[in-house]
This record gives C-alpha cells, structure tokens and sequence, in this order.
C-alpha cells in the first residue's frame, strides 16, 4: 500500500531534506520515526529536496508499506510523538499505486519571508530574512512581471548543480506586502535551479535597494552570467509551501518516464 503524506517542518536544525551520513536530514527523522511506528524499514520520496536550512509547510512525500492494520490518522499521530518539535506530519492518505510525490507534481510554490528594520528581531528570525532600509516596492513588482514566463535563468543558479538544462517556466512571481514590515515573494513553477528562488529574491531586493533597475532584470536574463545578479538571500526565509499535484499529470508522466519496452 502506498502512503502521500505532507510535511511541515523548520529547516535550521538540519542539513537540508536529503538522507545524510550524520543522519541529521529531515528524511532521516521521518524515515526512523516511521520505521518505530510500522515495524519495518521504510524508504521516503519526497516531490522536492530543499536545501540546508530550507523550511516547508506543504513538503509531499510517499512511501510503501504492508502494514494495513494502522490508519492514515494513526499513522500520523503516532510518527509525530516520535518527531523532533520543529517536524510534523500534517497529512496523511492511502494513494494510488503508482503515485510519485516527485513526477506527479505539476508546480511547486516558494514564499520567501523578509521584513524590513534596523533591528533584528527574534520571531521574525525564525522564517524571515532581515532588510535594513526600506525598499522600493513599485520596482520590485516590476520585476516581478518581467521574472515571470519561461526564461533561461542560468543567471540566477548557483555553482554545484547536475541539471543539464536552465529553462524554466515561472507561473507566478508575486510579492506581497504587509502593514507589519514583512514582505512574502512567491514563486510557483514548474522546476527550480539550484538556490534559483533565494537569486530571485536576492536581485529583487538589489532592485528594491535601487542597485538594480527593473530594467535591467532582462539584460541580466539574457547575460546567462551569474555574476551580473545579486546575492544569494540566506536559507531560512525560504518556505517550500505547496506542491501543486494537476489531474492530467499522471498520463503525462507516463508518456515522458515510461520506457518503449513497457
């Protein structure tokens, strides 16, 4: 039987999703926890490895098991006792056989959290990146537009990526602003380069800061030249908050994964 469940979890205790030799990856929690409570190994797959620090509110991940005799509910009840306070499942279904947490999603939805002060402050740290000086919010949603499409965004990922391709379609690049100071970047596509949504938000703020124009987001694109961006914003104030499954993505999945011998 295969099990969907959705994750929540704060990133700054861990090195990133993926299974580590320290066993300190959020996979290593979940997949001990999981093994106590049905008695047997299990083997997590999640729909997207976030990074060292990276928090999530709606991580997907599936996995198998024989046992049939406790509920999505129980299962979820009984993991999280064994948890770590900063990781929780807060979902659990049966799903299809075949169900894939990783190829089955059509889109995933990044927020990054930033509030704006002179001074830091400690609740906010938890999710939120600090900005010093007030920004220009007009130019940034400016450039938000122009992110937005399908693009080469070879300028905005970091060194130490495998992925052959940098074209990418961003479906939504949206910045809200709140009367409390904090500001959310939300970015829904259907694939990310490495660190893409942390250079995202770095060359916003460059653009919020005025070192960057709006204009020159395109020419910067176009460049394919990391060094021509701005920074790198730091893990913490990235949140993985949705995976976006589309009803289509099944038959599609199998048309682009399925071998000619199948």
């Amino acid at each position: 039987m295969r099990f969907k469940l959705t994750v929540s979890y704060i990133g700054a205790g861990y090195d990133g999703w993926q299974s580590q030799p320290s066993k300190n990856g959020i996979q290593d929690k979940l997949e001990e926890a999981l093994e106590n409570v049905l008695g047997h190994p299990v083997r997590l797959y999640c729909a997207g490895r976030t990074d060292k620090g990276v928090n999530a509110t709606g991580q997907v991940v599936h996995f198998d098991t024989d046992n049939t005799r406790l509920t999505p509910y129980k299962i979820c009840l009984a993991a999280n006792l064994l948890l770590p306070s900063d990781i929780s499942i807060v979902g659990a279904e049966v799903a299809e056989d075949d169900f894939d947490a990783r190829f089955w999603a059509d889109s995933k939805t990044y927020v990054y959290r930033l509030y704006v002060s002179p001074f830091r402050k400690p609740l906010l740290d938890i999710d939120h990146a600090q900005v010093y000086k007030p920004l220009d919010i007009p130019s940034m949603r400016k450039a938000c537009s122009l992110l937005e499409g399908t693009h080469d965004f070879a300028a905005l990922q970091n060194s130490g990526s495998n992925l052959k391709g940098t074209v990418r379609t961003l479906h939504k690049v949206v910045l809200h602003d709140h009367e409390d100071g904090t500001l959310d970047v939300e970015v829904q596509g259907n694939a990310f380069l490495y660190n893409m949504v942390r250079n995202i938000v770095g060359l916003l703020v460059a653009v919020g800061s005025g070192k960057i124009s709006p204009e020159e987001v395109c020419d910067i694109l176009k460049s394919k030249d990391r060094r021509l961006s701005a920074k790198t914003m730091p893990a913490h104030g990235l949140t993985l908050e949705k995976i976006h499954y589309d009803g289509d993505r099944k038959e599609r999945f199998l048309k682009l994964y399925r071998s000619p011998e199948q």
